[in-house]
């Protein structure tokens, strides 16, 4: 990144703020998914409506084993993302990128269902990936807020904006921490509701 796309992107960002601009690089990214899952047909939605009928129906008659440590990673890999970026003027740049993504394979899951299934499919979406998405959308967002806002910081002092105050206290890490905590219990929660959600999810479909 040079000086004049640095600049750039801090003018931006001090214009809109960190949560407008996570929020609209999330919008962006599930808009894309949605779209995207939009354009399956022909052998390619028969084999992903294959798989999803064979995968709950396995679900609801017991034999799928929902681990834990794959759901731990799979949520805590954009929380990790987000904390190591908030540490550089990357971050600027990547953490949007990361909610971006995030937004995009949400999106995708969900309008997958939709697409194979038609309207039924909402309903189990919504169980499997709307309600744990209520737990851990906030503490993400929190959390990419704060880093967003450190990695600003350390932009503007690249810009030779020296007396720009850096965030990195003890009480962000704490607050980090926090955040960090809280995403595991999420993950824990969503893991113990998994089977019944599953099982639901089938019942529609």
């Amino acid at each position: 990144m040079n000086r004049r796309d640095a600049a750039h992107w801090n003018l931006a960002l001090r214009q809109m703020g960190p949560l407008t601009v996570l929020g609209c690089a999330f919008l962006l990214g599930g808009l894309l998914g949605s779209g995207l899952a939009s354009l399956i047909s022909g052998q390619a939605a028969q084999a992903l409506e294959s798989f999803l009928r064979d995968y709950l129906s396995a679900a609801q008659g017991g034999d799928v084993s929902v681990e834990l440590w794959p759901m731990v990673w799979e949520q805590g890999r954009f929380y990790l993302g987000t904390a190591l970026l908030g540490v550089t003027a990357l971050g600027v740049v990547g953490i949007p990128v990361l909610f971006f993504a995030r937004g995009f394979l949400f999106s995708f899951s969900v309008a997958a269902f939709c697409r194979v299934f038609g309207p039924a499919g909402l309903a189990p979406a919504f169980l499997l990936f709307g309600l744990p998405a209520f737990l851990w959308a906030p503490v993400l967002f929190l959390a990419g807020v704060q880093c967003l806002e450190g990695a600003l910081a350390l932009l503007r002092r690249t810009l030779g904006e020296g007396r720009t105050p850096l965030p990195h206290s003890s009480a962000y890490w704490g607050r980090l921490a926090a955040y960090g905590l809280g995403l595991c219990v999420c993950v824990v929660l969503e893991w113990m509701a998994a089977p019944a959600l599953l099982d639901a999810a089938a019942r529609f479909v």
